[in-house]
């Protein structure tokens, strides 16, 4: 196998553990052990523990939001955009297990520096288009704040969506993306001015 394509082949592997196991259980040893090579083998392609973990986050991360940020980008109508951006969202934290996983574990667990590293050189682009979709008009801490809430509705979606059908008046399509998308879509295009 090419190196590079070895590299991938961690990063994806690092990844499937880290969501499944979080990132305390996961050993490099349990990473070359998945990979079929020895622990130095693995040491060969990344330095250590942390270096292996920052660089699988950035990488998922980075190949889920970047779709998002061509899309806010390639759409002109700022209505479309939201609307586009919710059902995508919403899509992408229901349907990849992977993703969902490390952003919550992120979320929850994640270091100073690598959270600082992923705001800046990963999720910054996205973040600026989806608050770009807020009214202007208002100040930036508004603004921050508004788009700070509109991603939190959402990702309060999908964490709670396999308890929905189980609390009161709750149903088992109300935990279906496209269920989910269209409230938001209403709730965002009720509580949101937008350009």
């Amino acid at each position: 196998m090419h190196p590079a394509d070895t590299r991938t082949a961690i990063l994806e592997t690092s990844a499937r553990l880290y969501a499944d196991l979080g990132y305390c259980a996961v050993s490099m040893r349990d990473v070359a052990s998945a990979m079929g090579m020895t622990p130095a083998n693995l040491y060969h392609h990344f330095k250590n523990k942390d270096d292996l973990v920052r660089e699988t986050v950035a990488r998922v991360f980075a190949e889920k939001t970047e779709p998002i940020a061509e899309m806010l980008e390639a759409e002109s109508r700022d209505a479309d955009r939201l609307g586009l951006f919710v059902d995508h969202f919403v899509r992408l934290l229901t349907g990849d297990r992977v993703f969902f996983r490390l952003l919550v574990r992120e979320l929850v667990d994640g270091d100073e520096r690598r959270l600082d590293d992923l705001a800046h050189t990963v999720l910054e682009r996205p973040f600026r288009l989806v608050s770009g979709l807020v009214d202007i008009r208002q100040p930036e801490e508004e603004r921050f704040l508004a788009t700070v809430s509109m991603i939190g509705v959402i990702l309060g979606h999908a964490l709670l969506a396999p308890l929905l059908p189980h609390l009161p008046g709750g149903q088992v399509g109300f935990a279906d993306p496209s269920t989910i998308s269209a409230a938001l879509r209403h709730t965002a295009a009720s509580d949101l001015e937008t350009k």
